[in-house]
């Protein structure tokens, strides 16, 4: 979904995009966060645990793994973010728009909500510690998620 806001920094319009990107992997977190916080233009991460798979209306289904599904919620305003995620590493395949996420809810003013609201959202590094180890998480590859130093510094 498109928003448009007040720029902090300047008194002009711009355009911001909510993007989903579904964490497959420790390693997958890792480049995905040092993206984040390096890329220009990128703000408003939290994370969303799901308890249920996510279905997109082209295909591509986000299989939760022993009951979670980690994704990154952030808003991008940059023009070549797709370009730069790819050269840093990244899958394609795990970004999603949510309108693109099959929901029962029509309403584009409320649409977003009702994905969101199926997920537990979790702000803070130190919080996201505290339910992996609660929850003894592990992906299906069998890393455990770690918080790169890089988040660590820069992330409360």
């Amino acid at each position: 979904m498109d928003y448009t806001i007040l720029s902090r920094n300047r008194f002009e319009l711009e355009k911001m995009h909510k993007w989903l990107y579904f964490i497959r992997s420790n390693r997958d977190f890792h480049r995905l966060m040092g993206f984040l916080l390096g890329a220009k233009g990128v703000s408003g991460m939290t994370y969303l645990i799901f308890s249920e798979d996510v279905v997109c209306s082209d295909g591509r289904d986000f299989l939760s793994y022993n009951g979670f599904l980690i994704a990154v919620d952030f808003l991008a305003h940059t023009t070549n973010f797709k370009d730069k995620l790819v050269k840093g590493g990244l899958n394609l395949d795990s970004l999603v728009d949510p309108y693109e996420i099959v929901c029962e809810d029509e309403n584009p003013m409320t649409r977003e909500l009702t994905i969101t609201g199926k997920a537990e959202r979790i702000i803070f590094d130190r919080d996201l510690k505290i339910f992996l180890k609660k929850n003894n998480f592990k992906f299906k590859d069998g890393s455990t998620l770690t918080i790169p130093t890089v988040s660590i510094n820069r992330r409360l």
